[in-house]
């Protein structure tokens, strides 16, 4: 029997990592033409979130000069934050979400290189669906129902 995670922010790190990474691992095997064309490489961001899974506050990710993706420590050029990882994870995988509204209402930041932001919703529908294979993926593997917003 799965255990059922309530409250994304209660998402074990190991689960939250591992879904990190195979999204990054997905998007670079089976998607970095579209990312290169997107105009992401060399690109790097930022998401400040206080109630992160693993208790760091933050994920940062950048795209290097062939669009390979990959999470890292410290902070990206292009920098955001978020009142809670449950908005963070809602505005990657709902797209019935307002992302606009979310920012007029101040929940969701951009504190840096909005450019580099919309390059980055540019592709966003490839972002949701690769976010929701990995999680499902995650899923099986800790065998756990996590939270999910699609």
């Amino acid at each position: 029997m799965s255990r059922k995670i309530e409250d994304p922010a209660d998402t074990p790190a190991e689960a939250y990592h591992y879904w990190h990474e195979r999204w990054c691992q997905i998007l670079t095997e089976e998607h970095r033409d579209e990312i290169v064309k997107a105009g992401l490489p060399g690109l790097s961001f930022t998401e400040h979130v206080p109630d992160a899974p693993d208790g760091k506050g933050y994920f940062s990710y950048a795209f290097d000069e062939l669009g390979r993706l990959d999470f890292m420590d410290g902070q990206g050029r292009a920098v955001a934050e978020y009142d809670s990882y449950e908005l963070g994870l809602r505005l990657l995988s709902d797209e019935s979400m307002d992302a606009p509204q979310a920012l007029a209402d101040g929940r969701f930041r951009i504190l840096s290189q909005p450019e580099d932001w919309a390059a980055l919703t540019a592709v966003m529908p490839l972002l949701r669906a690769t976010c929701q294979r990995a999680i499902e993926e995650a899923e099986t593997r800790f065998d756990l129902e996590l939270p999910k917003y699609w």
